[in-house]
């Protein structure tokens, strides 16, 4: 027994009628008929397979009661209104079907036809560049309200959901930059007078299904990665190297310095499995600070060396630089300006950095450091 209904996804936008017209008359062709239509899905109901004419009319500012009469002044004339397409911009789209060859088309006129467009249009050409300027002002606002921080560093630190709202974001800059091309090609037919052609609807409904894959894969992610906190292991700090503050001042005239820790970061995260950041400070206002990563990717091990190196040099514009040879480092230097120094160091996936403010046997804290990153 054949099914009398059927529900399929519709194409994206309004703002190509044609396509839209082309892909209801196929489907009025192999006996469906458009009831119903949302944002997302559309509902036919099944009828005898012909050849009809389709058109959609963007609906009038007039009550109900109007509406309802010019509806019954057409259905006379031969053109039935069988649905409504929910629009994208607080605009609606009603649609027509005939099926006789000899009656007039619903607007005799292109003129007249592009005056029933030219309100929708123009509000879905403010709305995408209102969404656009919004999307070109957000790195602005995110470094306003998070100011210092690098891309970088926010992905080694957080989980990585905030990518799916990347994704998206970069999903809707797409979206809206498609729909001011066919916008532009739509508003340039239509102010010469010519019924826009039809595109390809089966292109358009590809477009919306590979939209709709993408925003429902973001739904699926967002549960795992809120969960992946909760098996997310300890970062294994004792494997990464360290340097104690007493031992820079060890046979100094400044042995019975005394150092607190002033604070302190343990991480473990996707892609920065191991995280330590220790900062002391001595009785006399000495800085030491140690940070260790080790990153699930070398290439982000490179990065997050030259952006440390650039930091520094950034803060110190004159800092000399002396490259530490030894095996045990990919790359290794020390970065001097003044008293303060800072020892950087890559091998593999693991970064290591030491800062200090004060003289002190910098010296054989590297080789301590070249021993655990050997091992």
């Amino acid at each position: 027994m054949m099914k009398d209904r059927k529900r399929t996804l519709r194409p994206l936008e309004l703002w190509n009628p044609g396509a839209i017209e082309k892909w209801l008359e196929d489907e009025a062709a192999k006996g469906w008929q458009l009831t119903d239509c949302g944002r997302v899905l559309a509902t036919f109901t099944a009828i005898e397979p012909g050849a009809y004419r389709v058109r959609l009319r963007p609906q009038r500012p007039e009550t109900p009661e109007a509406r309802r009469e010019r509806a019954a002044a057409w259905r006379e004339l031969g053109w039935d209104c069988t649905a409504v397409i929910i629009g994208d911009d607080d605009f609606d789209c009603e649609v027509y079907y005939c099926h006789d060859p000899l009656v007039p088309e619903l607007d005799t006129d292109p003129v007249a036809w592009g005056w029933a467009w030219e309100k929708p249009l123009r509000h879905s050409w403010r709305v995408a560049l209102a969404v656009l300027g919004l999307l070109a002002a957000l790195p602005l606002v995110l470094s306003v309200l998070a100011p210092g921080r690098s891309a970088l560093e926010a992905l080694l630190n957080e989980n990585l959901f905030w990518l799916l709202y990347l994704a998206f974001l970069c999903l809707l800059g797409v979206m809206m930059l498609r729909r001011l091309w066919y916008l532009q090609r739509m508003r340039r037919e239509l102010a010469s007078g010519m019924v826009p052609a039809p595109g390809s609807w089966r292109r358009d409904r590809r477009w919306q299904q590979a939209v709709i894959v993408l925003l429902v894969l973001c739904w699926l992610l967002w549960p795992f990665s809120s969960a992946a906190s909760l098996w997310q292991g300890e970062p294994d700090i004792a494997s990464l190297p360290y340097t104690s503050p007493m031992s820079l001042v060890e046979g100094t005239d400044k042995d019975d310095w005394e150092f607190e820790t002033k604070n302190y970061v343990y991480k473990s995260t996707p892609l920065a499995p191991d995280r330590v950041g220790i900062q002391y400070r001595g009785e006399n206002g000495e800085v030491v600070r140690n940070a260790a990563d080790r990153l699930r990717f070398e290439l982000l091990a490179k990065a997050l060396y030259r952006e440390r190196e650039k930091a520094f040099r950034k803060d110190h514009p004159g800092a000399s630089e002396t490259t530490v040879e030894n095996s045990a480092f990919d790359r290794a230097a020390v970065l001097t300006a003044g008293e303060e120094r800072l020892f950087l160091a890559r091998a593999g996936k693991v970064v290591y950095a030491l800062w200090l403010d004060f003289p002190a046997d910098l010296e054989s804290a590297i080789e301590a450091v070249a021993a655990d990153l050997a091992e």
